[in-house]
């Protein structure tokens, strides 16, 4: 009788295995979640992708948080030349160097500029940092299987996304351990350099910074924030020399600044 229990069991187990192999022998899959932020009594919609091979195997996967992210995938770009493409990339990585995608669509118009620039006097980007670096990041981890250790867990933006992803790395350096930082809007908030030279960064932070080279002065201002990152101890390893790519400051520079940020995070692994 105990054989034949365990030959049932084995059996179930064998059909769960086909079944799971059949889910991810499919597309991959997009989730969309509105989650709250409580103290804003606002909501914020995440669209979630899920490489192919999360639905054939049972690992762990690293996380990249996307600021800003309505225009992350290709599915929700209002065109082709709106889209980074993030979701064809990771499709066409090896399955070792594969991420889930968290990309968070931003407020509009005012709420957007109150909830990515932390340094006025309306600011709600302190609480909007604590709620990605908290609620999203928890509501993430606890429902899909993620390598949940800073070392595998990004924040990526461009323009005011990057300005609040630099803040993001900088306050919460030791759950995001990496950020792509892409055309940052520093020079509409100057009191970043002197917020960065007193926060406290955990040394093992990295940090992948990218412009257009038709971007006005904006290779000063990203020069001057690696320097300071540098001055905390921040070596080159951590932080490579800044991407210049040819392009102006728009979706399809980025598109090519996120692919190379991807590749050299995914390379860590």
């Amino acid at each position: 009788m105990k054989f034949k229990l365990l030959g049932l069991l084995i059996l179930l187990i064998s059909l769960a295995d086909c079944l799971y192999a059949g889910v991810a022998a499919d597309t991959p899959r997009y989730d969309i979640v509105k989650l709250e932020i409580k103290r804003l009594k606002r909501q914020r919609t995440l669209h979630i992708y899920f490489p192919p091979s999360y639905w054939n195997t049972r690992k762990k996967f690293p996380v990249i948080y996307v600021q800003d992210g309505q225009t992350t995938f290709i599915k929700d770009a209002y065109n082709n030349n709106e889209s980074w493409y993030a979701d064809s990339l990771v499709n066409l990585m090896p399955t070792n160097k594969q991420c889930i995608i968290v990309a968070i669509q931003s407020g509009i118009n005012s709420v957007r500029m109150q909830e990515y620039n932390p340094y006025t006097g309306t600011s709600d980007a302190a609480i909007y940092a604590a709620y990605v670096a908290k609620d999203v990041k928890t509501y993430i981890d606890t429902t899909f299987r993620t390598l949940q250790d800073a070392k595998h867990t990004a924040v990526v933006g461009s323009s005011m996304g990057g300005l609040i992803s630099m803040y993001i790395a900088a306050k919460y350096s030791d759950i995001f351990g990496v950020a792509g930082i892409f055309s940052p809007a520093f020079w509409y908030a100057e009191p970043v350099y002197d917020d960065m030279t007193k926060q406290a960064i955990n040394p093992k932070s990295k940090f992948f910074f990218a412009y257009g080279d038709d971007e006005g002065n904006e290779a000063d201002y990203v020069n001057r924030m690696v320097t300071l990152l540098n001055n905390k101890k921040i070596g080159p390893k951590n932080i490579p020399a800044p991407l210049v790519t040819k392009g102006k400051h728009d979706e399809k520079q980025w598109r090519l600044d996120f692919e190379a940020f991807y590749r050299w995070f995914s390379n860590q692994f």
